[in-house]
């Protein structure tokens, strides 16, 4: 029998889609390993800033630090950055920021959907419609894989209000200690997080629907 999913449901599953999505964003981006193997890759890194594996990952955890912190504080990386990076910073905090608040309302608006809806929001319905998790992200994730640098270039065209982002990898600090490999990496990264996470939870949708049509059949 089909089951026609109320618009509630779809709801619930955008919303789903938003958290896993954002939150995969965070924990990729702020993944050590990723910083660390590319500078371990790219003698570019080295040989522009002289920073030994130690302080270039210093400099890196400052500077998520900072991206972290609850309020912005250029103050933490304008010692080290001329005037435009340090611009263009601010405008990478305003965004993480952003992130962050998406992720954390997503989350708790699913939470309210599920128990303000506990009747009419089945594992069955959701578990059935598995591939709206897949059909989301792939509207996102293409283009970054058949052609990273021009999504990265869109990426900023679209979210960025200012050119500060063009620096000129002769002079800029900033350029050379974050390459764009690093932000290949996260993306790749942000991926395989999603979709371990989307795999768990239709699993767990699965297993619970189980449980739901075992409980109707036994009812009947």
């Amino acid at each position: 029998m089909k089951i026609k999913l109320k618009p509630v449901t779809y709801g619930l599953i955008f919303l789903i889609f938003v958290f896993v999505l954002s939150f995969s964003v965070l924990v990729s981006s702020f993944n050590t390993r990723i910083y660390k193997s590319v500078y371990r890759s790219d003698e570019n890194i080295k040989e522009f800033s002289g920073f030994s594996e130690e302080e270039y990952l210093g400099e890196i955890d400052r500077l998520k630090a900072y991206l972290f912190n609850t309020r912005e504080d250029s103050s933490l990386i304008d010692s080290v950055y001329s005037e435009d990076e340090v611009s263009h910073m601010k405008d990478v905090y305003k965004l993480f920021r952003m992130v962050r608040i998406i992720c954390i309302l997503s989350f708790f608006a699913a939470w309210f959907i599920i128990i303000k809806n506990k009747k009419s929001i089945s594992s069955i319905n959701i578990s059935r419609r598995w591939y709206l998790f897949i059909v989301y992200p792939v509207l996102i994730f293409a283009p970054a894989i058949i052609n990273f640098e021009k999504f990265w270039t869109t990426f900023h065209k679209v979210l960025f209000s200012n050119d500060l982002w063009l620096m000129d990898p002769r002079y800029s600090l900033m350029i050379n200690l974050l390459p764009e490999k690093i932000f290949y990496s996260i993306s790749m990264m942000t991926i395989i997080v999603y979709f371990i996470i989307v795999l768990v939870a239709v699993l767990c949708f699965r297993f619970f629907s189980k449980r739901e049509e075992k409980a109707s059949y036994g009812t009947k």
